[in-house]
């Protein structure tokens, strides 16, 4: 061995006792911080879940449809008197639905089934319904591949 050799060697020896406490206390600081963020990391993974649609038209439409309720309940006489014009709403709403087998949007190229979370999501203004998928076809749509088999 050379002289250079044993001067390193006694130099790192040197910084080694020096300073062993704190380079063990800094490797295992920065090895679990890499182990927690992993553990995060693959926590996150595992439980992503798809993203959670409102819809705030269908609730705007249930709490109309509850108030509607709770008025004909506990007031008969303002009932017997808006009778024709909620029937009349409720015969347009049902016989849309019936037309509606399949729905689409006027900014689209593609068709759905009413029930799809995409078609929920088509504002009433640019709906286009279609009684059949020829029908829908005919028009120039297309089945959307998440509802349409």
């Amino acid at each position: 061995m050379s002289i250079t050799d044993k001067l390193k060697n006694t130099k790192i020896a040197e910084f080694w006792l020096k300073y062993e406490q704190k380079i063990i206390l800094f490797v295992g600081v920065v090895l679990i911080a890499a182990i927690s963020f992993e553990a995060g990391f693959l926590h996150g993974q595992k439980s992503q879940s798809e993203s959670v649609i409102v819809n705030k038209v269908a609730s705007a439409e249930t709490a109309r449809a509850s108030k509607e309720e709770i008025q004909t309940d506990s007031n008969t006489a303002k009932t017997s008197a808006a009778s024709p014009k909620s029937a009349s709403s409720e015969t347009t709403a049902s016989s849309e639905s019936q037309k509606c087998a399949y729905v689409a949007s006027k900014n689209s190229n593609k068709y759905h089934l009413p029930t799809c979370r995409y078609a929920q999501n088509i504002k009433p203004e640019n709906k286009v319904c279609f009684s059949s998928k020829e029908d829908a076809e005919s028009k120039g749509f297309q089945g959307a591949k998440c509802c349409i088999k």
